[in-house]
């Protein structure tokens, strides 16, 4: 295997060891993923969310990036600068179990791999789906919006195909049951967008990341490295998140999500292409 440049830069308080974990993690992913590597990877490890969220808005303002969410992300990755760059942060992170935490570093190692360009981070709108659009009353910062979190959530869908297909299993199923978790406030937000078209239509593609996340676990078949009852608890979590929906438009969503997997390819921008084409039907 060609050598990878690996950088790690800390900030704040952040202990020998668990700079070492990371460290290990990322080379340990980067000898299973051949020949997919990058050949330079930057990681950022912060001690607090606080400090997660200053680093990124700095960088945005930067270079000129208006995306947001992912500063309440457990760890965050981009290409802005054509290389992929990951930042950890420890506050995080210490907050979940440690295979739940290994499953998250893994996690970003995989985006390192899969999408560590800027071509991963730039998708335009096809024209019928802007027809479609103005069809169904929906503004033009709308289906933007909608485009980055339907590619965000076919990102996350790849990589965790990735990482089953590397054997990197137990660790994601443990990971997705500490991160897939259900909020008040996602109810609050679902009962008020419900009166808003484009409101309601942009916070069902924000729950395409979790469904899509959870996909490929969900769709293992049964062997001796899959726990049945992990599979039951993860399925159980994702009836969880979108329960509050009511049973059509959780059905719906569920049939947009099993169309987007059943259309995927290993070609990226294809994959989200076809996910919002798909996900119009979620207007």
């Amino acid at each position: 295997m060609a050598t990878i440049e690996l950088n790690i830069i800390t900030s704040g308080n952040i202990p020998w060891s668990f700079k070492k974990e990371i460290e290990n993690t990322f080379r340990d992913c980067y000898r299973r993923f051949v020949p997919r590597v990058p050949y330079k990877v930057e990681i950022h490890v912060v001690d607090r969310e606080p400090n997660m969220r200053a680093l990124l808005k700095e960088d945005k303002l930067r270079l000129g990036i208006t995306t947001s969410g992912d500063e309440e992300f457990i760890c965050s990755h981009d290409a802005w600068r054509g290389y992929p760059r990951v930042i950890c942060c420890l506050e995080k992170l210490a907050k979940l179990n440690k295979l739940a935490r290994l499953g998250a570093i893994r996690h970003e190692a995989a985006h390192s791999a899969l999408h560590g360009s800027l071509e991963y981070y730039i998708f335009r709108i096809p024209d019928d789906c802007r027809h479609t659009a103005a069809i169904k009353g929906l503004d033009s910062p709308v289906l933007d919006r909608a485009l980055y979190y339907v590619s965000v959530a076919v990102k996350d869908f790849e990589v965790t195909r990735f990482l089953v297909q590397h054997d990197f299993i137990g660790c994601q199923f443990t990971f997705a049951l500490e991160w897939l978790r259900p909020s008040e406030q996602d109810k609050s937000t679902w009962k008020l967008a419900q009166t808003n078209r484009q409101a309601k239509f942009i916070y069902l593609t924000t729950l395409l990341k979790p469904t899509l996340f959870a996909h490929p676990l969900l769709a293992l078949p049964r062997s001796k490295k899959i726990s049945l009852e992990h599979q039951v608890q993860l399925a159980r979590r994702v009836e969880e998140l979108l329960e509050h929906l009511g049973s059509a438009e959780q059905n719906r969503l569920l049939q947009v999500t099993n169309m987007i997997v059943e259309d995927a390819t290993e070609d990226t921008h294809r994959n989200v292409d076809s996910a919002l084409h798909q996900a119009m039907n979620l207007a």
